[in-house]
């Protein structure tokens, strides 16, 4: 009963406030089925399909690993460890072959699974497709040369797209503006209620309007939506095998902070790009050197050792970085053992999905091989 009072309350603030759309009560947490509730832009896939290569039938990889989900080390199969979890789907890629492929019931290598922010890492190679190509200069552009509705701020003067890549921006956080953002109908309107809080490249705060107004920026750049650039000089280009999607508010304006929707197969591609430093089956996709600054370390102008461009970087000894997104999505590279590892999941009690490193599982699995 007290709960339902809440809702109502709340509710009624919204309805006179509009801090918070009302369709968020409604549909609860992100899931899967946002990605067809939503509006969105199909992401074609290619003529041509890439395929990792797949264990001769018969032939296995033996990899267990301790999760620490209990006191007592237990180890168990990846199999095993994924069906304890809310896991949708694993996969264990190692020299191109397929060394573990894992799918929960009612789940196919075909079905679409939402990125949520590992969609940050795709933005983030866009734009360095577009610096390459001129549409950017570099960026170190000012913002409000793409985005001038910003031009009121005094801080935009000084707000450059890589302090969005590296949320470095010094914008205010609000948890009404993420909501409003996600399930919003005109993610435009956030333009007008943007504050700041700090000098652009001074403080490091992970906000998904820094990538939001990212999105934006490539919008405007080239003249097309992020999602057919996307379909142009990523998803055909690494010859993704399925449509994938992006979706949109109802003016088709792409949530670039999240919400893409694409095969767990398809993702792991992605991650091939960069195992491969931005180059496909010889030919360079990405620059080398947008490659080398996505991942490199830079604590300058308020960034931090652990973050770069939209990246997670890991340990110097294992190589390793990956795309992180809610609900503990991962695309996870590893150089030294020339390793992709995608995870994806499903929300789960806070206090369960907390007690599982997958970092650290990344890690058992990459010293078994």
């Amino acid at each position: 009963m007290k709960t339902l009072k809440l809702s109502a309350f709340l509710l009624l603030i919204t309805s006179f406030t509009g801090c918070i759309p009302v369709t968020s009560f409604f549909l609860g947490w992100p899931d899967d089925k946002d990605l067809k509730r939503f509006p969105g832009h199909e992401i074609k896939a290619s003529n041509e399909c890439f395929e990792f290569y797949r264990l001769p039938e018969g032939e296995y990889v033996d990899i267990k690993v301790n999760d620490w989900t209990t006191d007592i080390p237990l180890f168990k199969t990846i199999e095993k460890l994924a069906q304890d979890r809310n896991t949708r789907s694993v996969l264990i890629i190692r020299n191109d072959t397929i060394l573990k492929e894992y799918y929960s019931e009612g789940i196919s290598e075909t079905d679409l699974n939402p990125s949520y922010s590992m969609a940050k890492s795709f933005a983030s190679a866009l734009t360095g497709i577009a610096i390459e190509e001129g549409h950017i200069k570099s960026e170190k552009d000012l913002v409000v040369k793409y985005i001038p509705e910003l031009a009121k701020h005094t801080e935009s003067e000084q707000l450059t797209i890589e302090h969005l890549l590296n949320h470095t921006s010094g914008i205010k956080y609000g948890f009404g503006m993420d909501a409003r953002l996600y399930y919003g109908n005109n993610v435009l309107k956030e333009l007008k209620k943007v504050k700041f809080e700090a000098t652009p490249g001074t403080k490091q705060y992970y906000l998904n309007i820094n990538i939001q107004l990212l999105g934006m920026v490539l919008h405007r750049a080239t003249g097309v939506s992020p999602s057919q650039y996307m379909e142009d000089k990523l998803w055909k280009p690494i010859q993704m095998c399925n449509d994938a999607v992006w979706t949109t508010d109802k003016r088709e304006e792409e949530k670039a902070f999240c919400c893409m929707g694409a095969t767990a197969l398809d993702y792991a591609k992605f991650g091939r790009l960069f195992l491969n430093k931005g180059k496909w089956n010889g030919k360079q996709v990405i620059s080398k050197e947008w490659y080398e600054k996505s991942i490199e370390r830079d604590t300058t102008e308020g960034s931090s050792y652990n973050y770069n461009y939209c990246w997670h970087i890991g340990l110097n000894e294992y190589e390793d970085y990956m795309a992180i997104g809610m609900y503990k999505q991962h695309i996870y590279i590893n150089h030294q053992k020339n390793l992709l590892i995608v995870v994806l999941n499903d929300k789960e009690k806070l206090l369960e999905a907390e007690r599982v490193n997958w970092w650290n599982v990344f890690r058992q699995i990459a010293d078994q091989l």
